[in-house]
């Protein structure tokens, strides 16, 4: 009877003890204020000030009522690595282009490390995996300062690979497919017989909402498209107190992740304005501007769960329209900083992303693959804030205001 009760006992403190735990790692963590100097101040608004160019010419480029959504970051990343091996006016077209003028290799391969360093350990509970690589045909010599630079700042994993070998697309897709959780599982469809390396970024963020949607509160609702249309998708309702701006033909709020650092920026035109008016005003002073001016609001949510992947097919005229132009002629591309004899080019720049938003919070990724050719071989009452129409959204990390993820959702059901 003793012995019984005993195990009763022990079985009642192991159950409250694993109880506590299980409070404990599902309560969400406190909000990081990440310090930045002047320089690093200033290399955000770089990177975010790229997005919003990069941002702005997929959408006009695009011309579509699709959804849409872009890594600014992975983008950058990808061209920062492609960029330690420029030269002479393509470095300069490239330098320029990401919005680094004026400032030397240490200081533009230093903000990129720093971001990887900073960022993918902020959060516990939200997971952020920034991963590059750099894989180059067995028969192509490749500068050490260029290999060195990319695995010093970007920690990228440098691969020697037979570019002839039936496996070795599926080799550079593998890797894909892991860094991004299964998400993107291939980046690459052929090696052309020009190609000689592929400069390869993958982003993958899952973060759960700080307060979560309940599903049983789940519904279909009215989602009223641009053509007219009305359709019923699945609309997820909360009611909390959260971050709230009304801006100039809109307005936003905040949906923090765990511990807030990470949000996602939900940002709704009024009626009778489009996501096209919001988009036209994206730019880094306005960011600077609307980021500060979010205030706590009792908030009644409606937001439609969706899910979608996107392939950005016209990198080369964005990039082209943005002034990089140099890079991807075959003639007067100088990229001798990766291969001392030169001929070579950007040939294809591949961007893909992926991201699913539901009750529980949002997975997203991003890759991006340079492909280098070479020529010769507080409130008064409750607001309602009804998403039933497109909108746009970011991903970002609040404290710097960094934007890891933009994008548009035109169609909750495509």
């Amino acid at each position: 009877m003793k012995r019984s009760l005993l195990i009763i006992s022990f079985i009642s403190i192991l159950c409250f003890i694993l109880s506590c735990k299980k409070e404990k790692t599902d309560t969400p963590g406190e909000f990081k204020q990440v310090n930045l100097t002047e320089k690093q101040k200033q290399l955000i608004n770089t990177s975010n000030a790229f997005g919003f160019e990069f941002f702005k010419k997929v959408n006009e480029i695009s011309g579509s009522d699709a959804n849409m959504m872009v890594s600014p970051l992975s983008v950058s990343m990808a061209l920062g690595m492609t960029r330690n091996g420029a030269a002479n006016g393509t470095l300069e077209a490239m330098t320029s282009t990401l919005g680094f003028s004026g400032m030397n290799d240490t200081a533009i391969n230093q903000s990129y490390k720093y971001i990887i360093e900073t960022f993918t350990g902020l959060d516990p509970k939200v997971k952020l995996q920034i991963a590059n690589s750099i894989w180059y045909n067995n028969t192509f010599t490749v500068e050490q300062p260029f290999v060195l630079a990319n695995q010093q700042y970007f920690d990228a994993s440098v691969t020697k690979l037979d570019f002839s070998s039936p496996t070795a697309v599926g080799t550079i897709n593998s890797w894909v497919n892991e860094k991004t959780n299964t998400l993107i599982p291939k980046i690459i469809d052929e090696i052309p017989a020009e190609a000689v390396m592929y400069l390869v970024n993958a982003v993958y963020f899952k973060g759960q909402w700080k307060y979560q949607f309940d599903k049983s509160k789940t519904e279909q609702k009215p989602f009223h498209l641009y053509n007219g249309t009305e359709l019923q998708v699945a609309s997820m309702t909360q009611h909390e107190t959260i971050p709230f701006y009304s801006g100039p033909g809109f307005a936003a709020i905040e949906l923090p992740y765990n511990q807030g650092n990470y949000v996602m920026s939900l940002l709704l035109p009024d009626a009778g304005k489009t996501v096209d008016d919001v988009i036209t005003q994206l730019s880094q002073a306005n960011w600077n501007t609307w980021n500060t001016q979010f205030s706590d609001k009792d908030i009644q949510l409606q937001l439609p769960k969706f899910k979608y992947e996107y392939n950005e097919k016209q990198m080369k005229p964005i990039l082209t329209d943005m002034g990089m132009d140099v890079a991807f002629d075959p003639i007067n591309a100088d990229f001798t900083r990766i291969n001392k004899d030169g001929g070579l080019y950007i040939s294809k720049v591949i961007h893909k992303t992926y991201i699913e938003t539901n009750e529980e919070g949002t997975e997203a990724a991003a890759v991006t693959a340079v492909e280098v050719g070479v020529t010769s071989a507080g409130p008064d009452q409750t607001y309602y804030f009804t998403i039933n129409r497109p909108f746009v959204y970011f991903i970002q990390e609040k404290s710097t205001g960094t934007i890891l993820f933009i994008g548009t959702v035109m169609n909750p059901n495509l």
